[in-house]
């Protein structure tokens, strides 16, 4: 009789360039082909032609445990990343990492997800399985995470998120169905979220932003609570602050939602 047990969480591995990635909780990927038919006059249909590049996309969500393998490819280089289980494996051969996030609360294991697109291989067979080490694991706790800016001294923040986007534009020639180069289409884009119990802060009236827009440098620092060692800081110059909201409910406090706004330029 043919075992056609399926295979389960604790039967596969994620890796990345060679690193077995620990703390990972969900991943996807998958591709799909634009094709458009051919109509010829006293015939009709003829054939499928393909309709742009050969492009597949992934998603990881992964608890953040220590310094993130992930944010090594926020430039130009190119990674490999597989599912592997049994004899088997499911990956890709050059992917770039288009959007990276992570949040984090109080009483919660802050969470990190990323976007992938992928040019070339991409399917079955394709193993990135290797024998590198994963940085330390080291999880940091509300005590070792830090926001630093000014204005929320008095304020206690309850949770934020940091999120990277990054657009590629793939540049192919005759004769290649894959990218001969993928480039940084500059700028970044980055944004901070802060939610926090409000003690005294006042949210700005809509038209300052015409006169004097709220502009400053903001931080996330996380660090090892067992020595304070900085795990990662992900940090928005001249951030300019562009969504307040504010609420309360008869069984809630007073809270502000925050968002702010910055861009990498090419050096």
């Amino acid at each position: 009789m043919v075992n056609k047990n399926a295979v389960f969480n604790y039967e596969h591995q994620f890796y990345l360039d060679g690193i077995l990635l620990s703390g990972v909780t969900n991943v996807d990927g998958g591709y799909s082909i634009d094709e458009s038919p051919i109509h010829i006059i006293g015939k009709g249909y003829a054939y499928p032609v393909r309709q742009g590049p050969l492009v597949g996309n992934f998603n990881i969500s992964k608890y953040y445990i220590g310094k993130d393998s992930l944010l090594n490819y926020t430039g130009q280089d190119s990674f490999s990343a597989s599912i592997n289980y049994g004899d088997a494996s499911f990956g890709f051969q050059s992917g770039y990492l288009s959007e990276y996030s992570i949040s984090a609360g109080i009483g919660q294991i802050p969470q990190s997800n990323a976007s992938i697109i992928t040019y070339g291989d991409f399917g079955s067979g394709v193993s990135s399985e290797g024998s590198s080490a994963n940085p330390p694991i080291q999880i940091p706790n509300q005590g070792s995470i830090t926001l630093n800016t000014d204005g929320y001294e008095n304020n206690r923040v309850s949770s934020f998120s940091y999120t990277m986007r990054i657009n590629r534009e793939p540049l192919y020639q005759i004769g290649s169905v894959h990218p001969v180069q993928v480039d940084i289409q500059y700028p970044i884009f980055q944004e901070i979220s802060v939610s926090m119990e409000i003690n005294d802060y006042e949210v700005d009236n809509i038209t300052s932003y015409l006169t004097s827009p709220k502009q400053k440098d903001i931080s996330i620092s996380f660090k090892n609570p067992i020595n304070d060692h900085e795990i990662e800081t992900f940090e928005i110059k001249k951030s300019r602050l562009l969504s307040q909201s504010i609420s309360s409910s008869s069984d809630d406090v007073l809270s502000v939602d925050l968002v702010y706004n910055g861009y990498i330029n090419k050096k």
